[in-house]
């Protein structure tokens, strides 16, 4: 499974690019044909080990238990992970 970052605000776990749109779009209820591969981004290492988010709604840095590489590893099919505005 990869990481993939898709448009601006969404970060999902899929096999492939096409995959990652999909993933996104069964989450978000939107059309496949609102998103070019072009729009699908593998999300960076630095990104995938970091134990530090910024939660926006609280305005701090948090520390995180485990990285987004180590959830990812755990998954078993794709999955839309999280995204923000």
């Amino acid at each position: 499974m990869i990481a993939y970052q898709v448009g601006d605000y969404d970060i999902v776990a899929a096999f492939d690019p096409q995959g990652a749109i999909a993933v996104l779009c069964e989450q978000t209820g939107q059309d496949h044909s609102e998103f070019e591969l072009s729009e699908v981004e593998l999300v960076s290492d630095e990104h995938l080990d970091s134990l530090e988010v910024f939660d926006q709604e609280e305005g701090k840095t948090e520390r995180l238990d485990t990285s987004l590489r180590q959830d990812i590893a755990k998954l078993t099919v794709p999955t839309y992970l999280y995204g923000w505005e």
